[in-house]
């Protein structure tokens, strides 16, 4: 579901312009209608009146929405659809609400210009859709009640849902916690991702052994997720940098070359509950720039007529590829590099449509947090947006990044941190091992100046010397944060004294101390209590006198 891109790798700025800022045509920028106090055209005021409604939401209502959507979205007739069919189409019905709760939401954020947080992470495991938002949105009983008029049980139609199979273990459970808890809490906070085709893979048994299969857990559609065609931005990889000087005399560096991917937006309403909110989680899907080579064809090279393809699915193809190789290592940075860059595009360009921006305001107005060593690149790639794309004074980048940026360690073993070798860094992404190296030569000037030569510049240090020279994204997430948090008190305790200890001791000499903090999010009670076990549910709120512990 997309189209051919509309970029040349032989120029640079190409970043944070949709590919809908474009015509295929031409290439010139398409105008903006013109606009009516309300922000609509006044053509249009008919439309937005019949848009004015929310969906009813009584048992009838429902039942005729879940006759339409099974006719005329999924084209099954009356005597003859199954039980999957019977899901997904239920499954639109919540979704239309969902999105007008998405749409409200999104609205009032930018009406109230309020502060927004961004949530990345390499992974989420989120767990089934339709039961968490059914209950978050206080539709259990009108949905039950619908649907029992229909003679079919809520229960058999959960049943039918495929577990979105993009996240591992305890850090996408983490994130996944941390969206629903920000919904509820209707704090301003998106997530970005990857949009993984296969997941992680699918256990079975057979002779009494386990073994992997893999989860294509998307074959059979997602009612909920919403794609976004119109949001889609470049990803470069690969190329060189052409340095030079500009009209007024200062240095510019141009990343110029190499391979264009895709990064096509797939949005996943996140509903708080008891409140009005729906936050956004925007999963990336990597789409090549060039979807068919006719010439390659033609000549009967029908695996190199594919071969972009190809290799931009790669890269939103598997959670966590095999990095025992070094192509896999390659893989896994290139995937990485991905999602950051699509997301930080995203977030930025939201940013300077606000009228009158000034890139003074960034850090009052986004929060980026980085879940792990995975997304860490970020600091690299702020900075080159900042400096490169937008021509802010490296300064005051630096500064910005710094005020912005936030790390969640999920690593007590030091061993365990990410390290990319320099020399596949330089290959895949040159400009930001320029952009890393210069940081961290105004870093070790700052150590050198505290304490002189010795054991705590080596340790400090974001490149690790020795027969292979590594660039250490752990000390860069650090160097390039406001804040470094744990996920439990025992475990932030660890980061201070065995993980992090130079930093640690730095911080503390800065008069910082708390640039190391605790950040724990528990169990969400809502899906694991109230959806688990409805009918422990009903005994806690029972003596306990009210649903409030569901927001406690």
């Amino acid at each position: 579901m997309t189209t051919s891109g509309v970029w040349d790798a032989a120029s640079d700025r190409i970043e944070m312009k949709r590919k809908s800022s474009f015509t295929l045509l031409d290439q010139t920028e398409r105008p903006m209608p013109a606009a009516t106090g309300d922000e609509h055209p006044a053509q249009m005021e008919k439309l937005w009146k019949l848009m004015s409604t929310y969906q009813p939401n009584d048992p009838e209502s429902i039942q005729k929405a879940f006759a339409r959507h099974l006719e005329y979205s999924l084209a099954c007739t009356r005597f003859n659809f199954t039980m999957q069919d019977a899901y997904r189409a239920a499954g639109l019905v919540l979704r239309d609400r969902l999105l007008e709760s998405l749409n409200d939401t999104t609205a009032y954020y930018r009406e109230q210009d309020v502060k927004r947080g961004y949530y990345l992470s390499a992974e989420y495991l989120i767990g089934r859709h339709m039961q968490n938002a059914i209950a978050n949105l206080d539709l259990e009983k009108p949905f039950k009640d619908a649907f029992m008029g229909l003679g079919m049980q809520l229960e058999e139609l959960f049943a039918e849902e495929v577990d979105p199979a993009l996240g591992n273990g305890g850090l996408g459970r983490l994130a996944a916690c941390f969206l629903d808890s920000m919904a509820t809490m209707s704090l301003p906070c998106w997530g970005y991702g990857i949009r993984y085709s296969y997941g992680m893979f699918k256990q079975c048994i057979e002779n009494g052994r386990q073994v992997e299969r893999p989860d294509f857990w998307i074959g059979d559609g997602c009612p909920f997720e919403i794609p976004r065609p119109d949001i889609t931005y470049p990803v470069r990889l690969y190329g060189r940098v052409e340095e030079a000087v500009d009209e007024k005399g200062n240095f510019v560096a141009r990343w110029v070359g190499g391979e264009i991917m895709q990064a096509m937006a797939y949005d996943n309403p996140i509903p708080g509950f008891d409140t009005y909110n729906t936050n956004n989680l925007r999963l990336w899907r990597a789409l090549p720039a060039k979807e068919f080579d006719l010439d390659a064809y033609s000549s009967a090279n029908f695996t190199q007529a594919v071969d972009q393809r190809r290799k931009a699915e790669d890269l939103s193809a598997v959670l966590y590829p095999n990095d025992a190789t070094y192509e896999g290592k390659e893989l896994r940075l290139r995937q990485q590099y991905f999602f950051v860059c699509a997301s930080l595009q995203d977030l930025l360009r939201a940013f300077i449509k606000r009228p009158n921006y000034k890139w003074s305001e960034l850090p009052e107005k986004v929060s980026v947090q980085m879940n792990d060593t995975h997304p860490t690149i970020t600091v690299a790639e702020m900075m080159r947006l900042l400096v490169d794309v937008q021509g802010v004074g490296w300064d005051e980048a630096w500064q910005l990044t710094k005020k912005c940026c936030n790390y969640t360690n999920h690593t007590v073993m030091p061993e365990a941190l990410e390290k990319w070798p320099v020399e596949m860094m330089e290959r895949i992404l040159p400009r930001h091992v320029q952009i890393i190296g210069e940081i961290n030569r105004r870093w070790i000037n700052e150590l050198l100046e505290m304490y002189g030569d010795g054991p705590m510049i080596e340790k400090l240090s974001i490149f690790e010397e020795g027969d292979e020279k590594k660039i250490r994204m752990g000390n860069l997430a650090i160097v390039g944060s406001n804040k470094v948090n744990g996920v439990a008190a025992i475990h932030t305790e660890i980061i201070k004294k065995e993980t992090f200890p130079e930093y640690y001791r730095w911080a503390c000499d800065k008069g910082e101390p708390d640039k190391i903090v605790n950040m724990t999010n528990g169990v969400t009670q809502r899906r694991w209590v109230h959806c688990a076990n409805p009918g422990l549910s009903a005994i806690f709120t029972k003596y306990l006198g009210s649903q409030k512990w569901l927001t406690d």
